[in-house]
């Protein structure tokens, strides 16, 4: 296993060239820039779940994006805190009146002001008034058909009514349940241009330069090798490239796009193992089976259509709409093919050939005329020379016919009579119930086979997706 494993890596080192390194490198440096900015795309959003399970994050990031403790907030938390505090230390419930009262007026201002909004959590302070009236109620100071507002609950809560002694439960429960409420808000800071302050361009700068060196470089290597006729085309066919580097956030997310572009270029590299990796081949598994799945249910879905409107006669209407404005051009158009046939030398030599053929077995097989007293090789040249002589009138009246206009209006006529009993057969009668029939059946069977998941037949061989074969040693 060891050797094995050692074998790999000194292949891989052979066929680690400059110029697959450092696609390696860059591939990896736009993944870590795209995720950085997708983590600070959704940083405000998760903000909350950070500070409860990771607060470390927290920690690092609320000043890159100016966030601190609402002062609101964080009064109320240091007064409640505080109150809690002298409760341990043994003070009695009357000595507390001056944080309660403070109390009591912070949580109208909260109420008031809803210090929650900046930071999109207005839930939260909801919650907090609802999560104080549930408490109140099982506590027996609040009958379930008692109607306070938000404010009046909180002054309640924080209050010495109906007996001191309740102060104790209240302050433990919003040490528990409420706290966390108030601790998760925030509020952000404005810079001299009146902008949320957004520190991120810190973080995302040195990846700026290196992608901006690394374009650079590229272009001048395209116009080195004259890649391109004109030098200014590069910018043009790698715009994506050109717009992820400029330096507003609105156009960071076109780095995805420099992710798709190297892994295409370490793809097409002769000593990469790009797009045959496990991670390359369980991606391509997977969006096999999505497109199998999606490109079922749209056939599915036009076939079971299309054996709809065969069932109502939409057909018919549709071969009428499409033969009936092409009848005439069609009829002139295989009058034409059937006048070119019958005039046609070398198909009538062919004929005469076959004439000949079939005049020679007549003679051995026509019992009538084995009967004519004539010797056989009379015989034979008599219906030779009858035959040819026949086959000719009526080939050179044929084709006189058909080259007059007569002929030719009788031969379009009969041909268009022709077409318009198709179109008829098609449409009307037993056997357009039919082809009606047979065409249904058709394609509910085409559905059937449609229908099979091909990716999940259990005689498929099996795919290897999480692991690589990278040869013998």
């Amino acid at each position: 296993m060891i050797l094995s494993i050692g074998s790999r890596f000194r292949r891989f080192r052979k066929q680690l060239t400059p110029q697959l390194a450092w696609d390696m490198f860059m591939v990896y440096l736009a993944i870590i820039n795209v995720s950085l900015i997708l983590f600070d795309l959704t940083y405000l959003w998760l903000r909350p779940q950070y500070f409860r399970l990771l607060p470390v994050v927290t920690d690092i990031y609320d000043p890159v994006k100016g966030i601190e403790p609402h002062p609101l907030t964080e009064r109320y938390l240091e007064i409640a805190d505080e109150t809690d505090a002298l409760m341990a230390a043994g003070v009695s419930p009357a000595g507390l009146e001056p944080q309660l009262s403070e109390l009591r007026e912070l949580s109208v201002q909260t109420v008031t002001e809803d210090p929650f909004e900046r930071s999109g959590q207005t839930r939260s302070l909801i919650r907090l008034q609802v999560g104080a009236k549930d408490y109140l109620q099982r506590e027996g100071t609040l009958a379930p058909s008692t109607r306070l507002s938000g404010q009046e609950v909180l002054e309640l809560f924080w209050s010495l009514e109906p007996s001191p002694d309740l102060l104790s439960g209240r302050s433990s429960f919003f040490q528990s349940d409420l706290r966390p409420l108030l601790a998760v808000n925030y509020h952000r800071r404005y810079d001299l241009d009146g902008e949320l302050v957004d520190n991120f361009w810190i973080i995302d700068l040195p990846f700026l330069l290196i992608f901006a060196f690394e374009f650079g470089i590229r272009w001048y290597l395209s116009i080195r090798r004259s890649d391109l006729s004109k030098w200014f085309l590069f910018p043009i066919l790698n715009w994506y490239d050109l717009l992820g580097i400029i330096p507003v956030k609105q156009m960071r997310l076109f780095r995805l796009f420099r992710i798709a572009s190297i892994y295409v270029r370490l793809k097409r590299s002769d000593h990469s193992a790009v797009g045959d990796d496990p991670v390359s081949r369980t991606v391509k598994y997977f969006a096999n089976i999505i497109s199998e799945e999606i490109s079922d249910m749209v056939a599915l879905r036009i076939l079971t259509e299309t054996q709809g409107e065969l069932r109502d006669g939409t057909h018919k209407r549709i071969i009428r709409a499409v033969a009936e404005p092409h009848r005439d051009a069609l009829a002139a158009e295989l009058t034409q093919q059937l006048q070119g046939l019958f005039t046609n030398q070398e198909i009538r030599d062919q004929a005469r050939e076959f004439l000949d053929a079939n005049l020679e077995q007549a003679v051995d097989s026509a019992a009538a005329l084995r009967r004519i007293p004539l010797p056989d090789a009379l015989l034979r040249a008599l219906v030779t020379t009858i035959g040819q002589a026949l086959f000719d009138s009526f080939a050179d009246t044929l084709a006189a016919t058909l080259s007059s206009n007569e002929g030719q209006e009788t031969l379009e006529r009969i041909v268009g009579e022709a077409i318009d009993g198709v179109v008829v057969g098609l449409t009307e009668g037993e056997l357009e119930a039919l082809v009606q029939e047979i065409s249904v059946d058709i394609i509910g069977h085409v559905k059937e086979a449609v229908a099979v998941r091909k990716w999940a037949l259990p005689d498929k061989p099996s795919r290897v997706l999480f692991t690589e074969d990278l040869g013998g040693d």
